[in-house]
């Protein structure tokens, strides 16, 4: 756990697994927010996108590697971060371990006060005790703000996630814009990318 920064109020700390379900409000919020944007895939219902997601984040906390940090100013939880240590890439050289940044959240009301930015700073602090020094993220393709955000970080594009259908056809209401109706996601893993401008 850190200390409260003094200009900001924040606190930083490490989550226990048995802290997950205090994640669901921001889970929802991040949700609501890729909802928003528009993205080629449709978004899974809230009563269903919620759970697998908790299950997920168990299921990596219980590794003994990977880890998750809550952000609170005056004890409410505003912002998370979760990552997976996971074993050595089959293609790319990434030493003996990799991490993937598998959620960065915060509040909707927090958006662009630099809060991503203290997470992440969290976040690397936390791959540097493990001895990592490289991660990766996913990006939705609709968020321009959050690609520039990972880019100031020092992050390049190296690798694109394509959604098709067979044969050549849309999926959702087949505008050929590429969106599908009023709900929107992408490949299951977006919500690094929402965390707004930070």
């Amino acid at each position: 756990m850190t200390a409260p920064d003094t200009q900001t109020g924040v606190t930083i700390e490490r989550l226990e697994p048995a802290q997950i379900a205090a994640l669901e409000p921001l889970w929802r919020s991040l949700i609501d927010h890729i909802r928003e944007l528009g993205s080629v895939v449709e978004i899974v219902p809230h009563e269903e996108s919620w759970p697998r997601r908790q299950a997920i984040y168990e299921e990596l906390l219980a590794d003994g590697e990977s880890f998750a940090l809550g952000a609170r100013r005056d004890g409410r939880l505003i912002g998370y971060a979760v990552v997976h240590v996971a074993p050595p890439d089959a293609v790319w050289f990434t030493g003996d371990r990799y991490a993937e940044l598998t959620s960065l959240c915060v509040a909707a009301d927090e958006r662009g006060g630099g809060l991503g930015t203290a997470l992440l700073d969290a976040v690397e602090a936390g791959l540097l005790e493990r001895g990592l020094d490289q991660y990766v993220i996913g990006v939705d393709t609709v968020n321009p703000d959050a690609q520039r955000f990972y880019e100031r970080r020092g992050f390049r594009d190296g690798f694109h996630l394509m959604h098709g259908w067979v044969g050549g056809g849309r999926g959702g209401d087949g505008r050929s814009d590429g969106r599908s109706g009023s709900a929107s996601g992408s490949n299951g893993s977006p919500e690094t990318a929402m965390h707004g401008d930070d």
